[in-house]
């Protein structure tokens, strides 16, 4: 395999793994989250929410694999990127750890949003017992 070929079919490996990894961490929390957004009593804005979780997370995983260039200071031209197939697997290993981490920038916002749902179910009951 060349190096032409090889970035090429990293490119896609890398970018359908990141999709897979982001859609994989939906799958897992979506029916947690739906569960708490529906507990608040009913609101707008978590019905919105309902709707963009799925975007929430897989729009930053993929914004973090296409944020990473192949260009540096070093490597201007499309030749001298694909002449170093080090240079290509670094770049490689640089999307998918991107991507990961705007997965987990993404997550942590949500846990946010559902420790704002929690504080509102909590604050509702203790509305509802008094």
């Amino acid at each position: 395999m060349t190096n032409e070929q090889y970035l090429i079919a990293s490119y896609f490996v890398v970018g359908l793994l990141s999709f897979g990894l982001a859609l994989a961490a939906y799958l897992w929390l979506r029916h947690s989250f739906t569960g708490v957004t529906r507990a608040v009593p009913e609101t707008h804005f978590f019905h919105i929410l309902r709707k963009l979780f799925s975007v929430g997370i897989i729009l930053p995983a993929l914004v973090g694999f296409f944020s990473v260039s192949f260009r540096s200071c070093s490597k201007e031209t499309y030749h001298e990127i694909i002449a170093d197939r080090a240079y290509l697997v670094a770049k490689n290993q640089e999307q998918l750890s991107t991507s990961l981490s705007h997965i987990v920038i993404a997550l942590m916002v949500w846990g946010f949003i559902v420790l704002i749902a929690l504080i509102i179910i909590k604050r509702h009951r203790m509305g509802e017992s008094d």
